[in-house]
């Protein structure tokens, strides 16, 4: 049988058609070559171009100004958007004047020549100080190389609002506004702890207003939720609010406050119920009725009122006195503001109570007297017979810098910080680290009655 083969099929060229062309090394080695020398070629040209250009258009040489700008800005403060530098030779026979337009953060470097030159900067937001200010000038020597200076620039928020929030149930955000006579200007939302500043206002007089606090929470600052202040071109108004939050079941509540101010005192008595009978300390100032302070060196916290471990719902009568020294007529118009607040920060409102509202005199003693009994023991005697007679607050007077740092008056220490609600004046122990019985110069009480009006005595002669 036969087997049949595969036949190979290739096409075969007609007997008329020409050879295909056979490659040559010449031709090979040719192609090379000028593939290479192609690079080469334009190198070349580009070299007879640059031959033929001339110094103006050349890299400028040395010396040079440098000038650096140190800008320190919070952020989101008005810095600018160009600064201008102008900088002259001073003599004029040199011809440089030049003036370059940078972004605020930008150095620039300036060819130039040997000479003394006066370097202008402008440009700058009213609220941008510079340190060694804005004209200033520069000696550029023979032979050197570059000649630096550095602008230290300071811009501060013509008004930078800020807000601090803690306690118990904290807000998470405010509404502040910016007023100006009343009408609105700006407003925004800023976060529970935060900052925002504001630029580009004209100078004059503003009111700074935070709004959306919850009910439970309270503005502590000074001012409270309102902040007036004058606006500048230099700026550096702030409006600093402190939030307190408030657990509304554990939160303490004013049921009375009476206060009022005579003879260089403010006394005030207020009770106070507290859920958990743990009330730590009261908060004092003399406002102007709306929550800014009228004092020098502010308001005052008096701490410890808390004697024992919490006794749960409890209410309590704070008696409290603090020496000012100040005339009745410069306190006409004001008010005490007083706030409580317990060991975790849960706090009242702020109360504030007109100075002057006082319903009569206070109570008078029958008896007083206050003595060192021995070198060891100071001891006061009090006896009082009026029937609206509630309670007393004590404090001492003591030499210059026993118990504070000293300021050219008499140191005043409190028996204790709430008072007492009868007659019975503790024993002062002197000496064995307290303070000696010569340190003492008075006793002081304050005697008050049940709607709040009070009586100061003191006793100077602590030998009899």
């Amino acid at each position: 049988m036969a087997v049949s083969r595969p036949v190979w099929l290739r096409s075969m060229p007609a007997a008329d058609a020409p050879a295909p062309p056979v490659p040559t090394l010449r031709r090979r080695w040719v192609g090379r070559v000028a593939t290479r020398l192609v690079p080469w070629a334009l190198l070349g040209t580009l070299l007879l171009v640059l031959a033929g250009c001339d110094e103006a258009t050349s890299p400028a040489q040395p010396p040079y100004i440098a000038l650096v700008p140190i800008i320190n800005a919070a952020p989101g403060t008005d810095i600018g958007t160009t600064y201008t530098y102008r900088i002259t030779e001073i003599s004029g026979t040199l011809n440089i004047d030049e003036t370059r337009r940078v972004a605020p953060g930008d150095t620039v470097i300036v060819p130039v020549k040997p000479a003394t030159y006066r370097i202008q900067l402008s440009g700058l937001p009213s609220q941008c100080l510079v340190q060694e200010g804005t004209d200033i000038y520069l000696l550029v020597p023979e032979g050197s190389n570059t000649t630096l200076w550095r602008f230290l620039i300071s811009c501060e928020s013509l008004i930078t609002i800020t807000t601090g929030t803690d306690g118990q149930l904290p807000d998470a955000a405010y509404i502040w506004t910016v007023r100006q006579g009343g009408a609105a200007l700006r407003s925004g939302i800023i976060a529970a702890n935060d900052t925002t500043r504001l630029d580009q206002l004209p100078d004059g007089d503003y009111q700074v207003e935070l709004a959306h606090v919850s009910d439970n929470c309270t503005v502590t600052s000074d001012g409270g939720a309102r902040r007036h202040f004058t606006v500048t071109g230099r700026g550096g108004g702030r409006a600093d609010f402190r939030v307190m939050c408030s657990d509304p079941a554990q939160r303490p509540s004013f049921l009375q406050v009476a206060t009022s101010y005579h003879d260089g005192a403010s006394g005030f008595l207020f009770r106070v119920y507290d859920p958990d009978g743990d009330i730590e300390r009261y908060s004092w100032d003399i406002t102007d009725c709306s929550g800014k302070s009228v004092l020098p060196s502010g308001g005052r916290q008096r701490r410890g009122l808390l004697t024992g471990p919490p006794s749960g719902p409890t209410t309590a009568t704070i008696f409290g006195a603090i020496e000012l020294g100040l005339p009745d007529s410069a306190l006409v118009g004001r008010c005490t503001s007083l706030r409580v607040q317990d060991e975790y920060g849960n706090t009242t409102p702020i109360v504030e109570e007109p100075i002057g509202n006082e319903g009569g005199p206070g109570p008078l003693p029958t008896a007083f007297n206050a003595r060192f009994s021995t070198t060891a023991a100071l001891t006061t005697t009090l006896q009082v017979a009026e029937p609206d007679y509630l309670g007393f607050f004590a404090a001492a007077t003591l030499r210059d810098g026993i118990l504070f740092s000293p300021d050219g008056k008499p140191d005043v220490g409190v028996f204790n910080p709430i008072g007492y609600e009868d007659v019975l004046v503790p024993t002062v122990p002197l000496g064995n680290g307290r303070p000696p019985y010569y340190d003492y110069y008075s006793v002081i009480l304050y005697l008050f009655d049940t709607a709040g009006n009070f009586t100061r005595v003191e006793d100077a002669d602590l030998f009899r």
